[in-house]
């Protein structure tokens, strides 16, 4: 299992817009992410800048059960303009410390 980190950046003016799509992500879009290995994916706003955690069997595997799918192009057509793509990171994060 890896845990992957994300760091992107929102364009001003969208957050609310970014929030409203999310608060309703379509149920056969939460499906393909949990069929193509997701076990969870967490996002956190700071202003523009929003924090992914994202849970996974294999994120490559993911990434390219995804791009199979109709719905993944739909996705980054409205998601890919919102965002300051020239801020991302990813990489699987190696567990220093946590609280038992």
């Amino acid at each position: 299992m890896q845990v992957i980190a994300l760091h992107t950046r929102l364009r001003p003016g969208l957050e609310a817009e970014y929030e409203r799509i999310h608060a309703k992500l379509s149920p056969e879009h939460e499906q393909a992410l949990r069929d193509s290995g997701v076990h969870s994916w967490h996002i956190w706003r700071d202003g523009l800048d929003l924090f992914h955690t994202v849970v996974c069997d294999d994120w490559d595997g993911m990434e390219t059960a995804m791009a199979r799918l109709a719905l993944t192009g739909r996705w980054h057509q409205v998601i890919h303009p919102m965002l300051d793509m020239t801020v991302s990171q990813r990489g699987p994060l190696p567990l220093v410390w946590r609280l038992p």
